[in-house]
C-alpha cells in the first residue's frame, strides 16, 4: 500500500526583534558619544566687547592699609596716585617694600572692563607671588533695575 506523503509547506522566517534592539542601542551609543562641530559664529563670540565688571553688591570702604593698582585696556599697570605706567619689576619692588613695612597690607585691583583676562591674571599672580594675602578686585556697582 502506498501512503501519500504530504509535503509541509514551511516558509522560513527570520526573527529580527533582537536585531532591531541592537541597532537601536548602537544608534543611542553613537548619538551620546559623538561631538558636534561648532560653527564659526560660536567661536567668534569670544572676541565680542562685553562688559563684565558689574555687580549688585559691592564693598564700599577699603581696608586700613591698602594700595590701589589700575590696569588699563592695554594691560599697563598704574599705581592710583601715579600717572606713569610701571613695569612689573618696579611694581614688584614697590609692593614688596610696602608689604614689609605693613604686613596687613591689602591690594585693590581695578581693571578696565576691556582689559584682557590674561593681564588681570598676571597682575594677580604678581601680587600673590609676594605673599600678600589680601587682594580685592574692585568692580562697579550696577544700577538698580
Amino acid at each position: 500500500m502506498h501512503i501519500p506523503r504530504t509535503k509541509s509547506r514551511y516558509t522560513p522566517s527570520l526573527d529580527i526583534t533582537a536585531l532591531i534592539d541592537v541597532v537601536f542601542l548602537l544608534l543611542i551609543f553613537l548619538l551620546l558619544t559623538m561631538t558636534f562641530s561648532q560653527d564659526k559664529t560660536d567661536v567668534e563670540e569670544a572676541i565680542i566687547d562685553i562688559e563684565l565688571a558689574r555687580s549688585s553688591t559691592t564693598q564700599t570702604e577699603p581696608p586700613p592699609q591698602s594700595i590701589t593698582l589700575l590696569i588699563d585696556e592695554t594691560g599697563a599697570l598704574y599705581q592710583a596716585d601715579s600717572p606713569v605706567a610701571r613695569t612689573q619689576d618696579e611694581l614688584r619692588l614697590y609692593l614688596a617694600d610696602q608689604f614689609l613695612s605693613h604686613p596687613d597690607l591689602a591690594v585693590s585691583l581695578k581693571a578696565d572692563h576691556r582689559t584682557r583676562h590674561g593681564d588681570v591674571v598676571e597682575a594677580l599672580d604678581l601680587i600673590k607671588s609676594l605673599g600678600i594675602p589680601h587682594v580685592q578686585l574692585v568692580i562697579e556697582k550696577s544700577k538698580a533695575q
